[in-house]
């Protein structure tokens, strides 16, 4: 069994919890709220934007065939800046100002402390099992989203071909890597891959649920 199919078996009580999530069921169902998703949008802006930083961390490390993928990966995320802000115009969201939340801020700096600290293999994970998360959970939402839903341009990012075929590359990528590794750090990369999981899992939930810091700081729907 492939590196990826084998980290998808192994972790797919955790998969199932993230794909049944009721942010994305609510959002399919065309039940999610403007305020609840308006939490989402603002987080995700965030997290794309330091995802920027976390790509071009990763290529002085890639191999050479990983070059110019990885450069089109950056391309991409500055599309999906402009999808969000294009989004928010036309629904009269508020990108900016938004304080990252609790989980956001920690998804962050595992994002960036893989992209500095890990190998080059175990960031690669962590691209993949995200990307792979969002294609999987947007297709649950396009399945049964009304298509002249304000929030069908998302969806169609993250749920259409071009994206499907992304991640593809992605996997096949990932498991010629996971070949190519000893056996303790293929194992470090089973944990990236199900770490990135349950941050995906726990976005989904502050999204939901607007969350606040422990301590009592500022929820996010406080700004």
């Amino acid at each position: 069994m492939s590196f990826c199919k084998e980290q998808l078996t192994r972790v797919k009580p955790l998969w199932d919890r993230m794909l049944a999530h009721r942010f994305l069921i609510e959002t399919r169902d065309g039940r999610i709220s403007d305020e609840r998703f308006a939490v989402w949008m603002r987080q995700d802006y965030l997290f794309v934007e330091a995802a920027i930083p976390f790509i071009a961390a990763m290529i002085p490390r890639a191999p050479r065939r990983h070059w110019e993928p990885l450069a089109g990966v950056l391309g991409a995320l500055e599309k999906e800046l402009k999808l969000f802000e294009e989004r928010a115009a036309a629904v009269g969201v508020t990108l900016h100002g938004a304080p990252p939340s609790f989980t956001n801020h920690a998804y962050i700096q595992f994002l960036l402390a893989t992209a500095y600290r890990a190998t080059y293999a175990e960031a690669f994970t962590v691209l993949y099992a995200a990307e792979r998360a969002y294609h999987d959970s947007w297709a649950v939402v396009k399945r049964g989203i009304d298509t002249g839903s304000k929030w069908y341009p998302f969806v169609e990012n993250w749920a259409g071909d071009a994206f499907a075929q992304y991640v593809a590359y992605l996997e096949g990528e990932l498991d010629g890597l996971a070949a190519e590794v000893g056996a303790a750090e293929r194992a470090r990369m089973a944990e990236y891959f199900e770490l990135t999981t349950k941050y995906e899992i726990a976005f989904w939930e502050m999204a939901a649920s607007g969350e606040g810091w422990p301590g009592g700081g500022m929820r996010e729907d406080d700004k």
